[in-house]
C-alpha cells in the first residue's frame, strides 16, 4: 500500500508540473504564437533543403558554394530578390546552361528553395541539413525576426 501511494505521489507530482511548465508557456489571447512563426519559416527552408538536394546541388554544389558548372548563390554580391530568384529557376538561364525547371517545380517549391538560399547567404543557417546543424543536437532555429523583408 506504501508503494502506491509513493508511485501516486510522484505521478501527481509530474503532472503538476507539467501542467504548470504548459500553462507558462502559453501565449496571451489574440497573439500570434512565435513558437508557430519559428515553426513554419524553418518548415521551409528545410522543404528548401530537400528540393536544393534533388535538384539544384549536382550543379550548385552541396551548400550552393557553387561550381565549376554554376555560380555560389551564397555570395552577396549575387543576392537576388525572391522574385528574380524564382523568375530565374522557372524560366532557366539557356545561354549560361540552366536549364528551367518550370515542369518539375512550381512557385511555392522554388520560393522555399530560395528561402534555404538566402538563409546560407545571411550565414544564419550553417551548412549541412538543418535539422542537424542546431545547438545541442536539435533543431536549426531561425534568428528571431528572420528574414527580413
Amino acid at each position: 500500500m506504501t508503494t502506491d501511494l509513493r508511485l501516486l505521489s510522484v505521478g501527481g507530482l509530474l503532472f503538476a508540473v507539467t501542467l504548470l511548465g504548459v500553462l507558462s508557456n502559453s501565449d496571451p489571447p489574440g497573439t500570434a504564437p512565435l513558437a508557430a512563426q519559428t515553426t513554419d519559416t524553418y518548415k521551409s527552408v528545410y522543404d528548401g533543403w530537400k528540393w536544393w538536394h534533388v535538384y539544384c546541388y549536382r550543379c550548385h554544389g552541396v551548400d550552393a558554394l557553387g561550381t565549376t558548372n554554376a555560380p555560389n548563390l551564397t555570395d552577396p554580391s549575387r543576392k537576388l530578390s525572391s522574385g528574380e530568384f524564382v523568375k530565374i529557376v522557372m524560366n532557366g538561364i539557356p545561354d549560361k546552361g540552366m536549364q528551367a525547371w518550370d515542369k518539375l517545380l512550381d512557385k511555392k517549391q522554388v520560393s522555399e528553395i530560395h528561402l534555404y538560399v538566402r538563409a546560407r547567404s545571411d550565414k544564419v543557417l550553417p551548412p549541412g541539413r538543418p535539422d542537424e546543424v542546431g545547438a545541442n543536437g536539435k533543431p536549426w532555429v531561425p534568428p528571431t525576426g528572420w528574414p527580413k523583408n
